[in-house]
């Protein structure tokens, strides 16, 4: 049974480590650095209140025949992008 969820165990360790690895640079820099999780465009370019991080199917593909890149769609996807835009600044919701 851990095995099952141990992908979701490390997606959490590894936001953790982002905010902590970006708080020692801010602190050894002198910066106010905030690490930018989603796209929510109500907030400005740097700054996000937190990360959402939610379980299920997902679409996946490139689209962009000049610029291309990778997107992933989804009722998940819009959950998690929900918890992240409405939860507590800082935290990651799961």
């Amino acid at each position: 049974e851990r095995e099952r969820w141990q992908h979701l165990a490390d997606l959490a360790d590894f936001a953790l480590a982002m905010k902590v690895t970006l708080m020692n640079i801010n602190y050894q820099s002198f910066n106010n650095f905030m690490l930018r999780i989603g796209n929510s465009r109500r907030y400005p370019r740097g700054f996000s209140p937190g990360a959402g991080m939610n379980k299920g199917a997902v679409l996946a593909g490139g689209i962009g025949a000049r610029k291309p890149h990778y997107d992933i769609w989804g009722n998940t996807v819009n959950v998690a992008s929900r918890m992240e835009s409405t939860g507590v600044m800082g935290n990651i919701q799961v």
